[in-house]
């Protein structure tokens, strides 16, 4: 493997496959055993976010009797000793989820808990925070079904006796692993626990579980286990009308005693655990102690399997165009497979409204589908969004199962945007892929080539090492295969397509990371990149790593961050053996080649050569490009980094490259002018470009042509760069900037009248505060107009004619406040500038000077902001805000011509309407927050 970029030790090792995840907020993830770390790649020294995973209270699915226990589909979670759950998938949302408008992270545990986690924004700690718990609604749901059982006849009965014999009784709990007959794929890290040698003065299990059965009435013993399940398995040695039972706590409930404290009972040589005793009242969920039905062991295991989950997966995110009333029409969909080979479907819709104030808003996840995908365990899910031409747009989703089997499905997007009942499935079945040598399915990948928008590409990791690829038509539902590879010598435990599904990544046990390009209908194996501009040959952690535990992709697709556990004998046994347990480490992807060509690996220099120059090039256009879509999340991060490199060793190559990009917007023969020319160019056809590309440009010039100048510069005025020698070069830079931002101000300026026209002639449509986005800021915008007429379109100017002509009825349409009052000496504030304000202030002698505020202004409405009540914040221009623009301002391609055009007022999102990112609010130093640039 080639030497990282950067790399950052963790304190606990991965287990399962897929344990990294990169959010579309630049944050990295990792399930790294009883925690999850959370890290920002662009500061991997600072402060980290984590989730630490406890031991959660078991479901009351139900009592089964002792001698039960023999029964095979039980011997698992008899069998069981893992005390603390660990991580074992994740998968972040896109966005826009959580109430601050970030990404949710969803979590699956190894005890099968699956919840949904949040940044701490408000909280200010470390600790991320728990939003919502799948699994409890997933129970709730099950319970109310009754697992899709007939109702028992012996459930009436025990219940009956479970309440008359409540004083004198005692139950028996075990906490339970796996419930299903189906075996565990062989990928899992880590086996069974030393613990299982507890039972070697017995011949078999069997003679334990009767010793410590036929001891019970002299002895308050049983038998002690604990597993990684959700649920509680209760027994009794005898009819329930006359038993006396007996509670067994799980070793995660009992922290005062060791959980490998087992003693023997010399009466009947049986091995029991110290932890026994009455069960006490907190030990089941609230309203639940009076109801625990007598089941069978196949009851038992079926319904254990049903609440486990072994996988979760976000869809992208989904847009119906149906509007319902109260909701908003994105949504995500939250796929969680579990061990009954059944998949879970959860609509999660974008809150109402967003905020950094507090954390209260609601996430109401919906069940909106069950898929018996297949008949074993689920390890494995991907998404992917086809929308073709003429054709409704289709989720894409992908499963894989221990038993070797993998499974493409499809729904329409309108038809979930109105399911809301789990029993009718969206989803059909496309093609079921059929191997000759069956392996447990550990990782897939799903793409969509850009050039072939009615086909996916299906990559799949196995058990074995094998690495396979399918090419399917979804419209066709015909499908054929890419080719099967010895791709690893052990499990492959993650995959990850590439620049528009032309390259694929692959990482596996064998502790190896492969690079594969797709040419045609077949894989073909290439070299990793390992040369970038200003590199230093950084320690090769090759030597000391031990596993490689998953890779994923940054947003822009130019590095790839890679998890390897450490074998602690390599290491230091006092400074690093304790504190280092695994890795994650960043490895640049832009140079990658995605032509075959013979092996270049002999090379000895570090230096780039013009090939690798080239590959850089057209790998870094293809990550801009990507950003100019509306849809994507603007995370410039990567490309921002390896252009900075780049400008310090070579800035023509960067000049080259930026010429190449924007001249790629106009028809017209620009290949002979200067990147001076083309920026004079871009000045005067401003009109004519998109809002996302103009974003793009504004954040080229702030953070790489023009970083050295101040940070906070927002007008012309204070655009000084700190270098005198450059001033003639970032010229025209900063000229770019300044007619940008005083374009993006006269687009948010001309929509928010356009919006308040419309609905002064539509009276039937009035604006509803706090349903759809209401206009504030008015009379300011009203006022910057008349200070900047000579500058501003004309038709900015006829608009700002026709809104004064609306008189007193203004008022009545939107909020509309013209004389605005200091917030520290009740002074009246005038407007002056969009940026700050100064009160009249109060004098203070006869003298005539006076004392005066310096106030902020909203960087959307021109309001001036709250002195109490956190902002919005962009880490790009530096500029605060407490209004937004709704999600229809960032997503049009050109500003509307006229009032009488269709203007979709729907919820607001957080973004900034002279950047295009999202914002956030201002953290402390030692507080992680997320860096898109």
């Amino acid at each position: 493997m080639a030497s990282h970029w950067q790399a950052v030790p963790l304190v606990a090792s991965p287990s399962y496959p897929n344990s990294i995840a990169w959010s579309n907020e630049n944050l990295v993830a990792v399930a790294s055993g009883h925690i999850v770390t959370i890290v920002n790649p662009a500061l991997l020294d600072g402060p980290r976010g984590l989730i630490t995973l406890s031991p959660n209270k078991p479901f009351p699915i139900g009592f089964v009797r002792r001698e039960d226990l023999l029964t095979p589909c039980l011997m698992p979670t008899c069998l069981s000793r893992d005390t603390r759950p660990c991580a074992r998938s994740i998968s972040w949302s896109q966005p826009g989820f959580a109430s601050n408008s970030g990404c949710l992270l969803a979590v699956c545990t190894s005890e099968g808990r699956i919840k949904l986690y949040r940044a701490p924004f408000c909280e200010f700690r470390a600790e991320w925070v728990e939003v919502v718990d799948i699994s409890d609604l997933l129970f709730n749901y099950f319970e109310r079904t009754n697992f899709g059982e007939q109702s028992l006849l012996s459930t009436s009965f025990a219940q009956k006796e479970t309440s008359a014999s409540s004083k004198s009784s005692k139950k028996c709990v075990i906490e339970s692993q796996d419930c299903s007959s189906s075996k565990e794929p062989t990928f899992k890290r880590n086996g069974v626990s030393r613990r299982s040698k507890g039972i070697n003065h017995h011949k078999s299990l069997g003679e334990a579980l009767n010793d410590g059965a036929n001891g019970e009435d002299s002895h308050e013993d049983g038998w002690h286990d604990s597993g990684d399940d959700l649920t509680a398995l209760s027994v009794t040695d005898k009819p329930v009308a006359a038993s006396t039972e007996s509670i067994i706590r799980p070793c995660s409930i009992i922290n005062q005693v060791s959980s490998e404290e087992v003693i023997e009972v010399s009466s009947n040589n049986a091995m029991v655990s110290k932890q026994i005793s009455p069960i006490p009242e907190g030990l089941l969920p609230e309203g639940r102690q009076n109801y625990v039905p007598m089941i069978t062991p196949e009851q038992y295991a079926s319904r254990s399997a049903l609440l486990s989950g072994l996988v979760v997966a976000w869809s992208p995110v989904l847009q119906s165009s149906r509007i319902q009333p109260g909701f908003s029409n994105r949504y995500s969909i939250l796929a969680v497979g579990g061990k009954s080979g059944k998949i879970s479907l959860w609509k999660l819709c974008e809150p109402e409204c967003y905020t950094i104030e507090h954390g209260r808003v609601s996430v109401d996840p919906m069940l909106v589908g069950l898929i018996q995908a297949h008949n074993a365990w689920i390890t494995t899910i991907s998404w992917e969004m086809l929308a073709a031409r003429l054709r409704m747009s289709q989720l894409i989703l992908a499963t894989g199962s221990s038993d070797g089997s993998v499974k493409i499905w499809s729904a329409d997007v309108e038809d979930l945007a109105s399911s809301s009942e789990a029993n009718k499935i969206s989803f059909s079945l496309i093609n079921e892929l059929t191997v000759a040598i069956p392996a447990p399915i550990s990782t897939i990948s799903l793409v969509v080539p850009r050039h072939s928008q009615e086909n996916i590409v299906l990559a799949i990791g196995k058990g074995s090492g094998s690495l396979e690829a399918w090419i399917c038509n979804v419209f066709g539902k015909k499908i054929h295969s890419a080719g099967v590879y010895d791709a690893h010598d052990q499990v492959v435990t993650g995959l990850a397509w590439a620049f528009g599904g032309r390259c694929l990544y692959s990482c596996s046990q064998d502790n190896s990371v492969q690079s594969w390009v797709l040419h045609g209908d077949y894989l073909h194996k290439v070299t990793f990149p390992s040369k970038f501009p200003g590199f230093r040959n950084s320690t090769n952690l090759s030597l000391v790593s031990d596993q490689c535990f998953g890779l994923a992709l940054s947003p822009g697709g130019l590095m790839i961050a890679v998890v390897c556990s450490f074998d602690v004998n390599l290491l230091h046994q006092m400074y690093q053996a304790r504190t280092q347990k695994a890795v994650i480490e960043f490895f640049w992807a832009g140079g990658q080649s995605l032509e075959i060509s013979p092996d270049n690996t002999g090379e000895s220099t570090l230096a780039l050569s013009e090939r690798d120059l080239s590959c850089w090039e057209s790998n870094i256009l293809w990550s801009l490009q990507y950003f100019e879509d509306a849809e994507n999340p603007l995370v410039l991060w990567d490309s921002l980094a390896a252009l900075l490199e780049f400008n310090k060793s070579s800035p023509s190559f960067v000049e080259n490259l930026l010429f190449k990009w924007i001249s790629g917007w106009f028809s017209c023969h620009l290949s002979d002018d200067s990147i001076d020319k083309i920026l004079l160019h871009v000045v005067s056809m401003l009109s004519e470009i998109s809002s996302r590309k103009i974003f793009l440009l504004n954040i080229i010039c702030r953070r790489l042509m023009i970083s050295d100048a101040k940070a906070d510069m927002h007008n012309g005025e204070q655009l000084k760069s700190s270098e005198p020698k450059n001033e003639g070069k970032l010229a025209p830079w900063s000229n770019l900037l300044v007619n940008n931002e005083l374009e993006l101000q006269q687009r948010a300026v001309s929509f928010t009248f356009r919006a308040v026209l419309n609905h002064a002639s539509d009276s039937s449509d009035p604006f509803q505060v706090g349903k759809k986005w209401f206009p504030v800021g008015v009379a300011q915008m009203e006022c910057w107009v008349l200070l900047n007429a000579g500058l501003v379109h004309n038709q900015l100017n006829i608009l700002g004619s026709e809104l004064r002509g609306l008189g007193s009825r203004i008022s009545s349409i939107c909020e509309y406040v013209k004389e605005e009052s200091c917030s520290f000496c009740s002074t009246p504030v005038p407007f002056e500038s969009v940026d700050v304000a100064w009160c009249e202030g109060h004098k203070l002698d006869c003298s005539g000077s006076k004392e005066r505020h310096r106030l902020s202004r909203c960087a959307v409405s021109m309001r001036l902001c709250s002195v109490a009540a956190p902002m919005w914040f962009c880490i790009c221009c530096h500029r605060s805000a407490m209004d937004t623009m709704p999600q229809t301002f960032f997503m049009m391609s050109e500003p509307p011509s006229g009032t009488d055009d269709e203007m979709k007022l729907d919820f607001c999102r957080p973004l900034c309407p002279f950047c295009g990112i999202l914002l956030q609010r201002s953290m402390l130093e030692f507080l992680l927050s997320p860096s898109p640039l």
